[in-house]
């Protein structure tokens, strides 16, 4: 984990149905979509959404949205019969006004075949994961997700002091897994 401070800025707005899949493809970054029948991994680039052997789902289906790249993320979450965006864009990570945590999560699998740009992370039990990048095989990669901490001096409900709760959290990258790493990525 690593802990840091940054200034956040969010931005908010609603869509309707139909407005959705144009309004993904307008924002350039990794894409993580959870429909209800799976979840897709994939990219926004040039406003072309791509997935590795699906079809892009129907707005119908769709519950969740994550467009993220390291300085921003976009999540779209449907509500009521529309949808309700937020982006939440990170600046000047050096003297920021908010306590930022990045936790790595390991992918479940390992790389097992590589093509066209995509690796494809497998299981014994059979799951399948398609990340749009190149990896080795065997190797593992992990999903970073940042967590937006504010802290109390005293919470009085619990009589504690000193007491903290995340509000707010997104995704940030795709990364080697820490024991993937080479000498030379674990430097930087």
């Amino acid at each position: 984990m690593k802990l840091a401070r940054c200034n956040s800025t969010i931005t908010k707005g609603k869509l309707k149905t139909d407005e959705l899949i144009n309004f993904i493809k307008l924002n350039n970054g990794q894409l993580y979509v959870v429909t209800d029948y799976g979840v897709f991994l994939g990219e926004v680039a040039s406003k072309i959404i791509k997935l590795y052997d699906q079809e892009i789902p129907t707005a119908e289906f769709i519950q969740e949205v994550r467009i993220f790249n390291k300085d921003k993320e976009i999540k779209i979450t449907r509500m009521h019969g529309e949808f309700v965006w937020r982006e939440r864009k990170d600046t000047d990570h050096k003297k920021g006004k908010i306590t930022r945590i990045d936790e790595t999560y390991l992918l479940w699998g390992k790389v097992e075949q590589c093509e066209n740009g995509w690796s494809i992370l497998t299981e014994q039990r059979g799951s399948r994961i398609a990340l749009p990048h190149s990896y080795e095989e065997k190797q593992k990669v992990g999903l970073v997700f940042r967590k937006y901490i504010a802290f109390q001096d005293w919470d009085l409900a619990n009589e504690q002091s000193f007491t903290y709760h995340v509000v707010d959290d997104r995704l940030v990258e795709y990364q080697l897994w820490k024991e993937e790493k080479t000498d030379e990525q674990q430097k930087k």
